[in-house]
Parts: structure tokens; C-alpha cells; sequence
């Protein structure tokens, strides 16, 4: 099993964070690419020429390590039962092997009450994900009883008014396709600002535009207009953040940090939430420093910082888990202190009251590399129960306690 050795977390903004890559523009309303199906898991068969004129298709991209993918599981089954007796025809498509999906759909019975069908050496997602500018899932499509794609997104959005709208002849694609121009706006307005060198006054252009669209096609995001200045806030605090992750990474000391801080606080819009973001990027740094220091030659610089460790990243159980296995496994590491690897592990174990799969099984790892082995076996099998609607993880877990169980049961 790869565990991360880095534990950054990711910045999330207000409505940064509620993007999805928006479909391209002037391909919504084309016809839909035929279903290329290697086998259908649940439920019958779809040709999408048969229920032309007939029938509404939602074609959902999902996988079963995906967790929003699960998420949205339900809100696809409940939606398809709304919609049963509306020609409506619900159908998620996956890449994975059958030996993978199958016991996942048996396993999920009646919350994934909807078609299943497995990707032909991905020849569906080429029509629809490839051919959408679609990189994430899950990803739904709605396809008309024309037998054209009216709408993509996720399937936890705009999809129920969507298929309502289309049943009852109310849908405007023109309307659609404004919303999609926006999006594509607001991505690139996202990603201009990140640049080194934005051009200010085209942000300030881009942003007026987004607001005048976001206002003609009622609102891109439920509840959080899109305002120029809102728009200009959220780029301005990314670019800020950025800043603050830099002098952080680049070891720059407390006075300094302070000052940046003190600097960049009161321009940041209320829903950051600095002190979380800060206390992230400050682990992460302590935690590279350490492996830094055991994958290298310096034993003290290590140890001098193990209590550092314990006292700033008792609130960090991820970064935490990432030292302990780091220790434990990784082949570089110079100085390997496996009583120090316990004790983080078991802070990290505490602090997610033993509940998560992952962390259980770096606690067992550790256990078992310090010749505790009954412990780890325990432990191991723990991680294996929680981790029961993961497929890929289970297996890795199976792995490492079928080790385990060797070493328990061998013979002096």
C-alpha cells in the first residue's frame, strides 16, 4: 500500500471549491454517442437508438473507489424511482473489472437500484467524458428523447430539475449553453488569476462578465450569486494563500510567518477558514522536515524534532500517520525509530477513535514491525471490516494481514 508523504492539504475557496469543468458550449444539443458496453451488471440493456423518441437516458461515469461517486449512489436510485413511471432510464457506467463492480452492486442491493453496465475499453467515456472536456467523476449526462446531450455535471446538482424541466418540454438549451459559456468564464478567470502576472484589468473584465451571465441564466450556483467583486475577493485571497504556502514551504521563520499573516488576514473573504488552512500547511512542513532528517544521515536533527511533532501535530492524525509509515516501511529512512513510529501511530489511531481504515493499518504495520504480531493481527483485521466498501484497499489489507497471520502461526 503507497501512502502519502507530503500532508498538504489543498485550498478550497467558496465557489472555487464548487467548480466542475464545464461542458464545452457548443457541443451541448449534438446527438449522443452510442453505449459501448462490455457487459451489463444490473439491469437490462440500453440502445439509445431504440429509445429515441421514447425515453430520457442519464448516462452517470462513476467508479467504486470514488467516494462522492458513493455518495451519489443513493440520490441516483431515489431519482430513478421519482422518475420510473416517466420514461426516464437511469444507467451508471463504469471502467472497472467485473470481478470488482459485481460484488460492490450485490453489496449495495437496493441503493444502487438503478442500470449498471461496464465500459467497453472505454469507447463510452471517449464519447461522452473525452468528447465533453470531462476529467472527474461523477460526471451525468442527460440525453433527451431527441437523442441529444442537453446537460452535463454532477449528478448531485442541477440533475433532478433538469430531467423535470426536459419531461415537461420547459428546457431551454440556449440557456443551457449560456450556463456552460459561464462556467468556461469562470474557469478561466480561476486560472488567469493564478498567474504571476494577471492583467488586473482583464480579471476585472472577466469578472464583470461572469456576473452579467451568472444574472441571465439565473444564478450558476444555488444561493451564492456571482459578483464581480466577489469574484476579484476569491482570486485576491488564492493569490494571497499562495503567498502564505511559499514562505511556509521555504522554511521562513515565525516572525516572518506572522507578518504575512497579519498581512494577508484582513483581506481574506469570511468563509476562509485561515486558521484551519494554516495549521495544514504547517504540518506539512514539520512533517517533511522530519523525513527530511530520517531519510538522511541526521539521526539528532530527528530526534530533536520528535517532540515537536507530538505537541504541534496532535491535531493532525493524516500527517501523523504519514510519519509512522514512513518509519516503518520506507527503505530510504536512515534512522528508523520504531518506538517513536508507535507512538505517532497511536496518536493518530486515537485521534480518529480508531475508526479509519488507513490509519488502523499503519498502527498494525508498526505493531507488527516491532515484533508485536497477535496485536497486529487484530488491528489488521479491524482495518479490514471497516474498509469493507472498498475493494482496493480491502485487498491491500487482506495482503498485509495474510502476512501477519504467517509470521503469527509460524514455527519457532
Amino acid at each position: 500500500m503507497t501512502k502519502s508523504r507530503i500532508a498538504i492539504a489543498g485550498l478550497t475557496l467558496g465557489i472555487v471549491g464548487l467548480l466542475l469543468m464545464p461542458a464545452r458550449t457548443a457541443d451541448l444539443g449534438k446527438p449522443a454517442a452510442p453505449l459501448k458496453i462490455a457487459e451489463w451488471v444490473k439491469g437490462k440493456a440500453v440502445d439509445l437508438a431504440d429509445a429515441k423518441g421514447r425515453k430520457v437516458v442519464v448516462v452517470e461515469f462513476w467508479a467504486t473507489w470514488c467516494p462522492p461517486c458513493r455518495t451519489s449512489i443513493p440520490h441516483l436510485t431515489e431519482l430513478q424511482k421519482k422518475f420510473k413511471d416517466k420514461d426516464v432510464v437511469f444507467i451508471g457506467v463504469t471502467d472497472e473489472k467485473a470481478d470488482v463492480v459485481k460484488p460492490f452492486v450485490k453489496k449495495m442491493g437496493d441503493q444502487m437500484d438503478y442500470i449498471v453496465a461496464i465500459d467497453q475499453d472505454g469507447q463510452t467515456a471517449k464519447g461522452y467524458m473525452e468528447a465533453y472536456g470531462q476529467n472527474g467523476i461523477p460526471t451525468a449526462f442527460v440525453v433527451d428523447k431527441a437523442g441529444n446531450v442537453v446537460w452535463v455535471g454532477h449528478p448531485m446538482a442541477d440533475l433532478e430539475r433538469t430531467v423535470e424541466a426536459v419531461l415537461a418540454g420547459t428546457y431551454d438549451i440556449k440557456t443551457a449553453q449560456r450556463r456552460a459559456e459561464a462556467m468556461e468564464l469562470v474557469q478561466k478567470f480561476f486560472t488567469e488569476a493564478q498567474q504571476d502576472e494577471a492583467d488586473d484589468a482583464a480579471l476585472e473584465k472577466l469578472a464583470a462578465q461572469i456576473e452579467k451571465l451568472d444574472q441571465e441564466v439565473g444564478g450558476l450556483f444555488p444561493g451564492q450569486p456571482l459578483t464581480a467583486k466577489m469574484l476579484l475577493g476569491q482570486a485576491r485571497a488564492g493569490k494571497l494563500l499562495q503567498r502564505y504556502q511559499e514562505a511556509v514551504l521555504g522554511g521562513e521563520d515565525e516572525t516572518k510567518l506572522a507578518a504575512i499573516e497579519a498581512e494577508i488576514r484582513p483581506q481574506l473573504p469570511e468563509d476562509v477558514d485561515f486558521d484551519q488552512i494554516k495549521a495544514q500547511m504547517l504540518a506539512g512542513r514539520l512533517t517533511n522536515e522530519y523525513l527530511r532528517a530520517v531519510t538522511g544521515e541526521d539521526a539528532a536533527a530527528a530526534t530533536k524534532l520528535q517532540p515537536r511533532i507530538l505537541k504541534e501535530l496532535k491535531a493532525q492524525p493524516q500527517a501523523l500517520n504519514n510519519i509512522a509509515w514512513t518509519i516503518a516501511t520506507d527503505e530510504n529512512v536512515k534512522h528508523r525509530d520504531l518506538k517513536f513510529a508507535l507512538e505517532v501511530a497511536k496518536l493518530a489511531l486515537d485521534a480518529t477513535n480508531e475508526k479509519e481504515p488507513d490509519i488502523i493499518d499503519t498502527y498494525a504495520r508498526v505493531l507488527f514491525e516491532t515484533g508485536k504480531v497477535a496485536e497486529a493481527v487484530r488491528y489488521e483485521e479491524m482495518a479490514l471490516k471497516l474498509a469493507d466498501d472498498n475493494p482496493d484497499l480491502k485487498a491491500a489489507l487482506q495482503k498485509s494481514l495474510d502476512e501477519f497471520r504467517a509470521k503469527l502461526n509460524a514455527k519457532p
